[in-house]
C-alpha cells in the first residue's frame, strides 16, 4: 500500500515566496507591464519577453513555450524537480539560487533588479472606454473582414452562421504590422502615453518610445456580459519564429487573467445545454461558428480560460453558467492532461461539483478536430459520456480514474477522503454517469492499494446509502473483486 501523502499548505506557500521575488532571485530581469512583469523565458530561447509574471497573481505563464504554473512549478521547472523537492527548496530558504533550465549549460546569469514603470490608476469606466475606442481601431470593416478571411482560409474556421445569429457583433479584429498604428491613434483620440501603457495597449522601448502591443495579430475581444471589453487577445498572423502564438493582456484596472473568461457569446442555454471549456480562444470561437453552423448555438456555451490554468473565480463562473455538468475539453497532449487535473481539483474536489472530461485526440485540439471534420465533428464534442474512450475522435467520459488520481495527491487519508468525495459527486449524476463514476473511482483505488479486501468499495456502499441525496432505490454500481476481477 503507498505511504501516506503529507498535506502542503500550497496557499501559504506561495504567499511566504512571492513569485515575482523567486523569478528575480533567479537571476531573470523583470520589466513592469500594466500591473504585472514581463520577462524573456528561460526555459527556451527568447529573445523577446514572452514570459508573463503575475499578470495573473502568483502565476507565471510564457507565450512562447507555453510554460505556465505558480512559484512552486517555476522552481520544479527551474531546477528539474519534483513537487516536494520544489517545496523543499522554497521552505529551505529564500531562493537565491540561479535558475538551472534542464538540459542546458553554461555559467548562470547573476540576480538583476526589478525595473518597474511608476503605477498609473486608471478609472473602470475610463478603462472601458480606452479599450472601446481600440477595438474601433481593431475592428474597422476592413479590419474585421480580414480577420474572418485569415480564420476562414488558414484555420477553416468559418464565422457567416455566427455573425448571421448574432447580427451587428464583430467577433475578431485586425492588429497591422506597423510599430505604433494603435498607439498614435489612441494618442490622436487624447489617450495619454500612461493610460496606453497602464492598458497595456502600448509599451517602452529602452528608448523610450511607446510602440503598440498588439502587432500582426488577429485580435479577439474579451467581453463582459454587459458587452464592455476587459481586454484582448491577439493570435500571432505574422509567423515569426520568435513571436508568442497567443498575445494576452496584463493586469489592468478592468482584466486579470485569472478573474476572466473568453466567451464568444453570451447566450442562455437551452435546458438540455452543456458548458465547454476549451483550452485556446481560437478553440472556443471555431466551436461556436461550427454549433451555429448546424444549429446548436442553445445547446452550448463555449468558454476559454486562455491557457491550462484555472481559478477559484472561473470555475465559480463555469459552475453558474448551466447545471449540468461542465465539459473540459483541452488539448490531447501533457499540458492539456495537467489542465484537466487542475479543473478536476477546482470542481470537484474544492466545490464537490462533478464535471466530465472531453478527451481530444493525440496532438489535435477542438479547433483542428473541427477543421477536419467540419462544423458537423462538433456532435462529437457534445456526446453523451461514454465508458471507454476512442483514441481517434473526441469522447467524452465521467472521470473516475481520473478524479482518484488527483485526489490521491492532496489528502492524508485516502479511503475516507475518496469515499466522501466520491459519494458526494455521484449523488449528483443521473445512473449511468454514476455508475462510471464509482466503477472507475473504484478500480483506480485498486491499482493503487487502497482497496484491500474492497474496504474501499464498502465504505463508499454504505456512504450512499446514507447520504442525504441519496434516493434509497437507487442501485449501487460497484464491482467486488471476486465477482468483477478485471478491474482489479
Amino acid at each position: 500500500m503507498n505511504a501516506q501523502r503529507h498535506a502542503v499548505d500550497v496557499a501559504d506557500l506561495r504567499a511566504r515566496h512571492p513569485l515575482a521575488e523567486v523569478v528575480i532571485a533567479a537571476g531573470i530581469e523583470l520589466h513592469q507591464r500594466g500591473r504585472g512583469f514581463m520577462a524573456c523565458c528561460p526555459f527556451h530561447e527568447d529573445s523577446t519577453p514572452s514570459l508573463s509574471v503575475d499578470g495573473v497573481p502568483d502565476r507565471f505563464h510564457c507565450f512562447g513555450c507555453g510554460a505556465s504554473g505558480d512559484v512552486i512549478d517555476f522552481v520544479r521547472r527551474a531546477r528539474n524537480l519534483d513537487f516536494l523537492e520544489a517545496v523543499a527548496q522554497l521552505d529551505g530558504g529564500l531562493y537565491r539560487g540561479p535558475a538551472v533550465v534542464a538540459g542546458t549549460t553554461g555559467a548562470p546569469r547573476p540576480p538583476v533588479r526589478l525595473v518597474t514603470d511608476p503605477p498609473v490608476d486608471v478609472p473602470r469606466e475610463r478603462a472601458f472606454e480606452i479599450n472601446a475606442l481600440a477595438w474601433e481601431h481593431f475592428a474597422t470593416p476592413v479590419g474585421s473582414a480580414f480577420a474572418s478571411q485569415y480564420l476562414a482560409r488558414r484555420r477553416f474556421i468559418d464565422l457567416t452562421a455566427l455573425a448571421r445569429e448574432f447580427p451587428g457583433q464583430r467577433f475578431v479584429g485586425h492588429a497591422a504590422h506597423g510599430w505604433s498604428t494603435l498607439t498614435a491613434h489612441l494618442q490622436s483620440l487624447g489617450v495619454t502615453d500612461d493610460e496606453l501603457v497602464s492598458m497595456d495597449l502600448a509599451m517602452r522601448t529602452r528608448g523610450g518610445r511607446l510602440i503598440d502591443t498588439y502587432r500582426n495579430r488577429v485580435i479577439l475581444p474579451i467581453t463582459n456580459c454587459d458587452g464592455q471589453i476587459r481586454g484582448f487577445v491577439g493570435r500571432d498572423i505574422s509567423s515569426h519564429p520568435h513571436a508568442p502564438k497567443y498575445r494576452n493582456p496584463t493586469r489592468t484596472a478592468v482584466f486579470d487573467k485569472s478573474e476572466v473568461l473568453y466567451r464568444p457569446t453570451h447566450h442562455p442555454l437551452s435546458d438540455d445545454g452543456h458548458v465547454l471549456v476549451v483550452e485556446g480562444p481560437l478553440d472556443a470561437l471555431a466551436v461556436s461558428a461550427a454549433a451555429a453552423s448546424v444549429g446548436a448555438t442553445d445547446r452550448v456555451s463555449v468558454c476559454s480560460s486562455n491557457g491550462v490554468a484555472v481559478s477559484a473565480s472561473q470555475a465559480a463562473q463555469v459552475l453558474a453558467l448551466s447545471h449540468a455538468p461542465p465539459r473540459i475539453a483541452f488539448d490531447g497532449d501533457e499540458s492539456g492532461q495537467q489542465g484537466a487535473a487542475r479543473w478536476l481539483a477546482a470542481a470537484c474536489l474544492e466545490r464537490r461539483v462533478p464535471l466530465f472530461l472531453t478527451r481530444m485526440p493525440s496532438g489535435s485540439d477542438p479547433a483542428d478536430w473541427l477543421a477536419l471534420h467540419g462544423p458537423s465533428g462538433v456532435a462529437q464534442l457534445l456526446a453523451a459520456p461514454e465508458g471507454a474512450a476512442d483514441p481517434d475522435a473526441p469522447t467524452t467520459i465521467v472521470p473516475g480514474r481520473e478524479l482518484i488520481r488527483v485526489l490521491l495527491d492532496r489528502i492524508d487519508d485516502p479511503i475516507r477522503d475518496a469515499v466522501e468525495v466520491v459519494a458526494d459527486l455521484a449523488t449528483q449524476l443521473p445512473p449511468a454517469e454514476k455508475a462510471q463514476l464509482l466503477r472507475g473511482s473504484a478500480a483506480e483505488m485498486t491499482r493503487h492499494g487502497w482497496n484491500p479486501r474492497d474496504a474501499y468499495v464498502k465504505a463508499l456502499e454504505y456512504a450512499l446509502r446514507e447520504h442525504p441525496a441519496h434516493s434509497a432505490d437507487a442501485p449501487i454500481f460497484l464491482p467486488r473483486s471476486a465477482a468483477s476481477p478485471s478491474l482489479i
